[in-house]
């Protein structure tokens, strides 16, 4: 397994590993992508900038049959140290303790930048917008 920083010529490669991963919307023209290959790719993690040194790690993913083989945690170390800034992200509660493992710290959402509201937002993320019994949990590092 390798892991890479995807280009433009890997967006479609990208989307339809999401795909098929049911995972819903990836914006994998945002931001910064990389993902894990092992012939096809096994997992993959974006990093957007909602503003200057504020980014918003989305779309980790790494294909059912490969979890618990380290994938994730070397995609999040990557993207981690490809960039400076404040990070961001959204996760069940079931992984929080994963991302707590890199420093994330849970922040309640009335204290997240208004540009990272934004950004959860628009993928109907937010507290607000999440049906009734599904939970969100905010989290921080840097």
């Amino acid at each position: 397994m390798f892991i890479t920083r995807a280009s433009r010529r890997d967006r479609d490669e990208l989307r339809e590993f999401y795909e098929s991963q049911d995972w819903g919307v990836a914006h994998v023209e945002e931001g910064v992508a990389y993902f894990a290959r092992e012939g096809a790719i096994t997992g993959a993690i974006r990093l957007a900038e909602a503003e200057p040194n504020v980014l918003m790690v989305d779309d980790v993913v790494v294909r059912e049959d490969k979890r618990g083989q380290g994938i994730g945690k070397a995609l999040v170390q990557a993207a981690m140290n490809s960039r400076g800034g404040k990070l961001f992200l959204v996760c069940h509660p079931p992984v929080r303790s994963f991302y707590e493992a890199f420093g994330f710290t849970e922040v309640d959402y009335e204290l997240l930048p208004q540009s990272i509201k934004d950004y959860v937002e628009r993928d109907g993320d937010a507290p607000h917008q999440l049906e009734e019994g599904h939970e969100h949990v905010f989290m921080t590092a840097r």
